[in-house]
């Protein structure tokens, strides 16, 4: 089943010097080399960019499950 279900993984990058830093993130499949999603807006918190890129992340994990769902068994 672990061939089926891909694994996620977010990077959380920021920019800028104290105090004007701001944070973005990508998310990438598996072990692929370019991300798959990237933030569309960047965040003044860790914490804010962090929860909004696992928000992303569940959503491709539903989406995952539902097409796992529709594939018929052999």
């Amino acid at each position: 089943m672990n061939e089926k279900m891909p694994t996620y993984r977010v990077v959380i990058k920021g920019n800028g010097t104290a105090p004007n830093k701001s944070y973005g993130w990508q998310i990438y499949r598996n072990m692929d080399v370019l991300p798959i999603l990237r933030s569309q807006q960047f965040f003044d918190s860790r914490m804010a960019g962090l929860a909004d890129a696992n928000r992303s992340r569940l959503q491709l994990v539903d989406t995952d499950l539902q097409k796992l769902r529709q594939i018929p068994l052999q």
